[in-house]
């Protein structure tokens, strides 16, 4: 909710999605992971407790291995995501959200 906050006060413009109703698809997380630092790596919440439970470690899993658990599994992503034309901002950054809008 933090984000959100923040982006409406600074008066941008954006469609909020809900991960759990509306999943993201495997080329959609393909997408961003081309966007993220770390690639696939980098959107996995690995403070999830379905990382736990799944027992994952990220090392040990391909790029296409997660991104088939992210589209399956939309609790492994980290949130929220920001995605505009080819910036993405992973999770609430302060300062990666004071840099849009005005």
């Amino acid at each position: 909710m933090k984000g959100r906050e923040v982006l409406s006060r600074r008066g941008v413009k954006f469609s909020p999605r809900d991960l759990f109703k509306e999943p993201l698809t495997a080329n959609e997380i393909r997408d961003l992971a081309r966007l993220a630092p770390g690639g696939a790596r980098g959107l996995l919440s690995i403070r999830s407790p379905q990382v736990k439970a799944l027992g994952l470690d990220r090392r040990e899993l391909s790029d296409e291995a997660l991104i088939a658990l992210m589209a399956k599994e939309p609790r492994l992503l980290r949130r929220p995501l920001f995605h505009s034309g080819r910036r993405l901002i992973i999770g609430f950054d302060k300062d990666a959200y004071a840099g849009l809008g005005r």
